[in-house]
C-alpha cells in the first residue's frame, strides 16, 4: 500500500521510514529528497539564507519533482508484477504537506499563492494520495532538539534567524495536515512523539501498519 510518514521538520519521519523500509520486505521508499540533488539544496540554503523572490519556483520544483518521483516508482512498481495489498510503498513526506509549505512560504503573495493552489490542483491527482499517512506529532522544544540533534549544517546555520519561520510553521502544520487529509478524504493516525525514542516510534507504526484494515482501499485490489 502507499504509505505517508508525515510530520514537521525534524519530526523523526525520515529515520521512521528508513527502519519501515527495513523492516517490511519488498517495499520501497521515496525519500523526500535525494540529499545529492543539487537544486533542491541549492534552493534549501536560499530559503534559509534568506535569499528573495525565490519560494514560488522552489515550491514548484519540489511538487513537479515528487509527483514526477512516485509517478516513475508506481510505473515500476506494476511493471515488476508487484501487488499493493502484499508490498508497502512509503512516502517521507507527500505533496499534501508541501501544500502546507507553500502556504507558509507565500502568505505575503497572494497572487503567487493563488498561482501556486492553481498549479497544485493540475499536479495532483489521487494517485498521490496516500492509503494511510502516519502523523508524527512534536511540539517546538522537541522540534529544536532534534534540529540540533541530526546536524544538518544549512539548518544549524542559519537557525537564528529562521527560528520565527520555523515557529509559525509548526503553529499551522498540524491543523492545515488535518483540514487537508480530511478534504482528499484521506485516512490518516497523528502519533505524539515528544516523549518517544526512534525505537518507540517504529515499533508503534509498525504494529498499526501490521494491523491496519486496507480492504476498503482501492489498490488494495490492484
Amino acid at each position: 500500500m502507499l504509505i505517508g510518514i508525515s510530520g514537521m521538520i525534524g519530526s523523526g519521519k525520515s529515520v521512521l521510514s528508513q527502519k519501515l523500509l527495513n523492516y517490511f520486505h519488498n517495499s520501497v521508499l521515496l525519500k523526500e529528497f535525494d540529499e545529492k540533488d543539487p537544486v533542491f539544496n541549492q534552493f534549501l540554503s536560499w530559503l534559509y539564507q534568506g535569499t528573495q523572490n525565490l519560494s514560488m519556483s522552489f515550491q514548484a520544483y519540489v511538487i513537479e519533482s515528487h509527483s514526477f518521483n512516485l509517478s516513475q516508482i508506481l510505473a515500476d512498481f506494476h511493471r515488476k508484477g508487484h501487488k499493493h495489498s502484499q508490498c508497502h510503498i512509503f512516502l517521507d513526506r507527500f505533496s499534501i504537506e508541501h501544500y502546507i509549505f507553500a502556504q507558509v512560504n507565500l502568505a505575503d503573495k497572494p497572487k503567487y499563492l493563488q498561482a501556486y493552489k492553481e498549479m497544485f490542483t493540475e499536479i495532483f491527482t489521487s494517485e498521490l494520495i496516500p492509503d494511510l499517512a502516519i502523523y508524527l506529532d512534536i511540539n517546538f522544544d522537541t522540534f529544536k532538539k532534534r534540529l540540533f540533534a541530526r546536524g544538518r549544517e544549512v539548518e544549524i546555520a542559519n537557525y537564528a534567524q529562521n527560528q520565527k519561520y520555523f515557529a509559525k510553521l509548526l503553529a499551522v502544520y498540524k491543523d492545515t495536515f488535518i483540514k487537508l487529509a480530511n478534504h482528499f478524504k484521506m485516512n490518516y493516525i497523528i502519533i505524539d512523539a515528544n516523549q518517544l525514542s526512534e525505537d518507540e516510534v517504529f515499533q508503534k507504526v509498525k504494529d498499526i501498519i501490521t494491523n491496519y484494515d486496507f480492504s476498503s482501499c482501492e489498490r488494495a485490489n490492484n
